[in-house]
């Protein structure tokens, strides 16, 4: 689990998937969850799959009653579901069947 007292920004903590998903939703028009991501600090990171091969990423004003949607955005390796709010803020992501990829190792690391 990330610790809190410090500031873990996305971008920097997390910056090959940062750059895939801000270069995806770019792509798919989502501008504006693109954009949201510049400023989205990690709140919790945690594995919920027994081969460490799904990750759950909260941002910071995470709520899970205030989940909207999710949407499949990034490469085809392995899959990353973006999860937005009710007021179309970003709140988390879901990374699904990373196993044996370096996205895994760097999720690892910083579930740590």
């Amino acid at each position: 689990m990330l610790g809190t007292t410090e500031d873990l920004v996305f971008k920097e903590e997390l910056a090959d998937l940062f750059n895939e998903v801000k270069a995806s939703l770019i792509d798919e028009g989502e501008k504006n969850f693109a954009k949201q991501l510049d400023t989205c600090e990690i709140l919790s990171c945690s594995s919920f799959a027994s081969d460490d091969s799904a990750f759950t990423i909260e941002f910071m004003g995470y709520n899970s009653e205030e989940i909207e949607d999710t949407f499949p955005t990034g490469n085809a390796e392995y899959t990353v579901m973006l999860t937005y709010s009710t007021k179309n803020k970003v709140i988390g992501l879901e990374v699904i069947g990373c196993e044996n990829t370096k996205l895994q190792q760097q999720l690892l690391a910083s579930c740590t």
